[in-house]
């Protein structure tokens, strides 16, 4: 892989242009600091109160991960990146399937399978979906959305969703819905920020010790113009009543 700077372009912004085998490249900017002089020290006089001190927050770690971000490529998924994503997949909060599923997915919904992939080649994340049901019941679903620990908090899952969303509003859905157990707040939270609403809860939805409910959860898309696949329902349902 080849990185070529141009610094030429913009004050203040570098960019590089990375080619890959494959003779496709990305395009990405990354902010640099402007050439300034050393500013002069000057003596503090006595009883003068002290400057105050820059506020470090966030630190290198952040500014790897806001460079990381910059650098991504979303793109669709690929076979062999089923050898590749176990850095996301060990996530406890991550559902994990057979090969067979994800080959699936793969072949009947590859425009809903899409994944987040770092300038070095490993993935960051990534979103497997499909669409289903008749009548004002079509609509797209998200079967799983990830991002690794490490790559949290730059929005990844937003874009990732957005993907999603716009593909199921091409295929004319009337929604878009997903599952999610009651316990993961961070994920509800997250969804509700997005739009999403609670439309019903899914008694023991997810297998375990004990079993656990699930939300599920709905957003409106533009054919639904009176909004009537996210009226919540007012009484649980069992995982069998679900269509």
């Amino acid at each position: 892989m080849h990185y070529v700077q141009n610094t030429h372009a913009l004050p203040n912004f570098s960019y590089y242009i990375i080619f890959s085998c494959s003779h496709d490249f990305i395009l990405a900017s990354l902010p640099c600091r402007p050439h300034q002089k050393e500013p002069v020290k000057k003596t503090q006089k006595s009883g003068s109160p002290k400057p105050k001190q820059q506020n470090r927050t966030g630190g290198a770690g952040w500014g790897r991960k806001l460079r990381a971000a910059s650098m991504t490529t979303l793109r669709p998924f690929r076979c062999e990146d089923m050898f590749h994503f176990n850095n996301v997949n060990l996530d406890p909060l991550t559902e994990t399937y057979g090969l067979s599923f994800y080959l699936q997915y793969l072949a009947h919904w590859p425009e809903y399978f899409q994944v987040a992939e770092s300038s070095s080649g490993v993935i960051m994340g990534y979103i497997m979906g499909k669409a289903e049901g008749h009548g004002d019941n079509w609509h797209g679903h998200v079967t799983a959305l990830t991002v690794a620990p490490e790559y949290r908090r730059l929005g990844l899952a937003k874009q990732l969703m957005a993907i999603l969303e716009d593909i199921s509003e091409k295929k004319r859905c009337y929604f878009v819905d997903l599952f999610v157990r009651v316990s993961n707040l961070v994920a509800i939270t997250m969804y509700k920020k997005l739009g999403y609403i609670v439309y019903r809860t899914v008694l023991q939805y997810y297998s375990g010790d004990p079993d656990e409910d699930a939300y599920d959860m709905r957003k409106a898309l533009s054919r639904d113009t009176q909004q009537k696949s996210v009226i919540p329902l007012t009484h649980p349902v069992r995982p069998e009543d679900i269509e």
